[in-house]
């Protein structure tokens, strides 16, 4: 049991994530938490997530950035920036590049350590993706879709931006697979809080899709599920 907030996408630069970000920091329950903030997907570039840091920061947060591409960083330094947060926020990209990189460094036990220590995980498309079974992204060859095995701290397929470009086709992708999925759409969120899930939505809204595995992953908006899918 832990806390995992996957957000599907949205929009910084202008707040609309921000009742998001204000519940993120409230699951805290403690005045000026830190925020580690991990931008793995991104290959480590941090230009362009100013306005992460600006949300967090005008929340009463800390925050400081892990670069796990920084190759001086020894596996115990890893350990104690991630096990000292009180809440990893990690970044959008390429889901299946952060993945290689949390094994090769030993990030992904490490982040499973957290998971069970309390240390809140959050994070944004590929920073959703992560924190489930596994996840959907174009992150094959020519920018194709694939799945990637993730950390599987939750038993789901994850998808974000649901709502545009190529990415509905999540729905057809996953039937027959293993997993149920979760399918998040830009300036929505899901919540697992010890035990329980519920949703959040941006200033714009944004719908959270359940894709049953044991109806053929027919789609389902999460909130008219009528079962505990833990």
């Amino acid at each position: 049991m832990g806390i995992i907030i996957g957000v599907g996408g949205g929009r910084y630069c202008d707040n609309e994530v921000l009742p998001i970000f204000e519940h993120i920091v409230s699951l805290a329950k403690k005045k000026n938490p830190s925020v580690l903030f991990v931008p793995t997907a991104g290959f480590d570039d941090i230009n362009g997530d100013e306005h992460i840091f600006r949300l967090f920061i005008g929340l009463g947060c800390s925050v400081s950035a892990l670069l796990l591409t920084d190759k001086t960083l020894t596996k115990e330094e890893i350990e104690e920036k991630i096990l000292s947060a009180d809440i990893v926020y990690a970044g959008g990209g390429h889901l299946k590049f952060l993945m290689d990189t949390w094994k090769e460094t030993g990030a992904d036990e490490i982040f499973k350590k957290a998971y069970e220590k309390g240390v809140i995980l959050s994070g944004y498309s590929s920073g959703s993706m992560c924190w489930f079974a596994e996840g959907y992204d174009d992150c094959d060859v020519d920018h194709k879709f694939m799945f990637v095995d993730c950390l599987g701290l939750l038993p789901f397929s994850n998808c974000p931006h649901f709502e545009g470009g190529n990415w509905p086709g999540y729905a057809d992708a996953i039937k027959g697979r293993k997993y149920s999925g979760i399918a998040l759409e830009n300036g929505a969120a899901l919540v697992f809080d010890n035990g329980k899930f519920y949703t959040l939505q941006g200033n714009d809204g944004g719908e959270v899709y359940y894709l049953d595995a044991e109806k053929n992953h027919e789609k389902i908006l999460f909130n008219d599920l009528e079962k505990n899918i833990i």
